[in-house]
């Protein structure tokens, strides 16, 4: 195979075989998390940054890969189907669905733009979609060899005369019909001058095709079993791309979809974009806070699953990184004859110092500021005794200057790692209330970011490489699969060359941090979504203000900020504040530019924050670390954009 990095879009893996060995099952545990029936039983609009996973969550549910993992008996597929057989999509080794992926190709969009009232719209719209979804589902059962004459349509109890009238009794007629109907509005939406709406309405019956209100599952025969037995496959459609369909096509859509009388499951695969900043902003806080309100909302009939992690659990993500590599690395024939599984044991986690001659420039600053604080033997070392051993000559000056430049502001931090009398917390809240104190509690923890924060002032002041190792790499993905893979295409496309020249196939820090840092600068470079020149204007805002506070002399937030906090009053009102700036942060958020996170407590007041994304933090030199942020104001990040 070839490298697996280089095609990482599943569209472009047209193979069934290739597409679930490359298929990990980590992400899955954050979709199917909780009870997964219920995202079988109603609406679930699935939100997700490009390359968070929609499309192979998508792929994945198709019977087609589900028969090929199910014949397949290598370890990495036994870990998939473990993973689903856990989540009831494989039920004693045999699929339980039967899904149909529908893109909301320009034929969707197209409707919209017919000259028609919405009404009528809506319901071309309703009925091309049930006509397509039938014949997705029958054409899915084909193509896995089963006979079209042994599926049988179950309808609803009830509905029988509902199921006559579609001719569901005979499933080659019920295809016909379908496709007699997808035939009929192709020509209206293809013409060049489509008919008359009010000559449209004397063929309308001819065009009405309820069939989600009536269909419950497909039953086939099942040909793994000895005696006459039949398979129920309930039916999954996935319309993928949802943010292609207009605003108000979208908006019709959903609210028909979450009808409680559709037997069918359902999915709707959207980015940001699509949906409106108030309902993101509701879910984002309604999934972090878990909750689940009555009436027709979250967790009823209509349920929002953000199918990206989130960053702080970092944890998770490296999980996931690590797997996802694993399983791309064992891919390529030429890394594994060498021996090679996966992608971290060929990146060295060892720093490199600076240079002798930047060590005694760096040493002859430590030696000024003693000079002139003229601090006692004694006090100056329990300030030594404080830092840590184990530290390289550069990291242990760089930390020393911080604490040094601490004591002569008379902060009680001057003692950072040994503490001044007071409690954890009280020394975190008095000087540091940008970082988060949930996160700070442990002596141990601060000491590693303070440590942190002496590389970051190193990394700006001697070039000293800092983004380097596996979980800095996954760190640095915003919990985005895609850029995961991009980032880590970088370094697989070093190690390669290593491979061809017949060098040691690893990367050291220098290598490493040289490959990621070039490749994030190319990736916001080419950044071309909307509001992208805007957007990169108010990431270089923001990084500025976070670089100016990371490199204080003191480092009062240890390992720095990397996000831009404003009250959270004045978030509320962005919609009528300044609408443009909204459509600009929905892109942003969109394409990884920047997260959010609002309701953020810290020093008695509730902000929101906007976080840099992973690709903006490699290209300005911040911490990957979240909590640290610099306050301000809408009207500043606003102004940021009218520069």
């Amino acid at each position: 195979m070839q490298n697996p990095f280089k095609k990482r879009a599943t569209e472009f893996i047209e193979d069934s075989a290739s597409f679930v060995a490359l298929t990990s099952p980590a992400p899955l545990k954050l979709f199917f998390e909780g009870d997964p029936a219920v995202l079988f039983d109603r609406l679930v609009t699935v939100i997700g940054t490009p390359g968070s996973g929609k499309t192979t969550l998508a792929r994945l549910m198709d019977i087609d890969t589900l028969f090929k993992l199910l014949d397949s008996n290598t370890e990495n597929t036994k870990n998939l189907k473990t993973a689903l057989v856990g989540y009831n999509i494989i039920r004693d080794n045999k699929p339980g669905f039967l899904s149909y992926r529908l893109p909301s190709s320009s034929n969707l969009r197209d409707i919209w733009e017919l000259p028609y009232s919405e009404t009528t719209r809506a319901n071309l719209l309703r009925s091309f979609i049930q006509a397509k979804a039938i014949l997705g589902w029958l054409r899915r059962l084909e193509k896995a060899e089963v006979n079209i004459a042994d599926i049988h349509v179950i309808v609803k109890e009830g509905c029988e005369a509902q199921g006559q009238l579609l001719n569901a009794v005979d499933t080659l007629d019920f295809r016909q019909r379908a496709r007699s109907v997808e035939e009929e509005i192709l020509r209206v939406i293809t013409s060049l001058l489509p008919p008359r709406e009010e000559v449209l309405s004397d063929t309308v019956s001819n065009l009405r095709f309820d069939a989600f209100e009536v269909i419950e599952s497909f039953s086939i025969l099942d040909t793994s079993e000895q005696a006459d037995s039949r398979l129920l496959l309930k039916p999954l459609l996935i319309i993928d791309d949802g943010h292609e369909l207009h605003p108000n096509q979208f908006e019709d859509l959903t609210l028909w979809l979450k009808n409680r009388d559709m037997k069918i499951a359902r999915w709707i695969m959207t980015r940001v974009d699509a949906v409106s900043h108030e309902d993101f902003r509701k879910a984002l806080v309604e999934a972090e806070n878990n909750k689940v309100t009555p009436g027709t909302t979250l967790g009823r009939d209509h349920i929002f699953k953000i199918i990206q992690c989130e960053r702080k659990d970092r944890k998770t993500f490296r999980y996931i990184a690590k797997d996802i590599a694993k399983q791309y690395i064992q891919q390529m024939p030429s890394f594994y004859r060498k021996g090679i599984t996966t992608l971290s044991q060929c990146l060295s986690e060892d720093s490199i110092a600076i240079s002798k001659t930047d060590l005694n420039k760096l040493q002859n600053s430590v030696n000024q500021l003693l000079t002139e604080m003229r601090l006692p033997e004694h006090q100056i070392r329990k300030i030594r005794d404080s830092i840590p051993d184990k530290l390289s000559n550069d990291q242990f000056l760089a930390v020393y200057r911080i604490l040094l430049n601490r004591e002569k502001k008379r902060s009680p931090q001057a003692d950072i790692f040994g503490f001044t009398g007071e409690s954890i917390d009280e020394q975190i809240l008095t000087e540091q209330p940008e970082v988060d104190a949930n996160d700070e509690k442990e002596a141990g923890k601060t000491k590693t970011d303070l440590i942190r924060g002496a590389e970051i002032q190193l990394l700006h002041e001697y070039g000293r490489p800092f983004y380097f190792s596996f979980d800095r790499l996954a760190d640095a993905s915003s919990s985005n699969i895609e850029q995961f893979i991009n980032l880590a295409d970088s370094l697989v496309d070093g190690l390669e060359t290593k491979l061809l020249r017949g060098k040691t196939v690893r990367l050291d820090a220098r290598e490493q941090h040289h490959f990621l840092t070039d490749r994030a600068t190319k990736t916001i470079n080419a950044w071309d979504f909307p509001y992208s020149d805007a957007t990169k204007k108010l990431i270089g805002f923001i990084a500025e203000k976070c670089r100016n506070r990371t490199l204080e002399v003191n480092a009062p937030l240890n390992d720095g900020a990397n996000a831009f906090g404003i009250p959270q009053g004045e978030m509320d009102k962005l919609q009528s504040v300044s609408p443009v700036f909204a459509s600009l942060l929905h892109f942003a958020l969109a394409y990884n530019a920047l997260t959010l996170k609002e309701h953020y407590e810290c020093k008695n007041k509730t902000w929101c924050l906007f976080v840099l994304g992973g690709l903006p933090c490699i290209h300005y030199g911040l911490t990957l670390n979240q909590g640290g942020f610099c306050e301000g104001h809408l009207a500043d990040l606003i102004g940021a954009i009218s520069q």
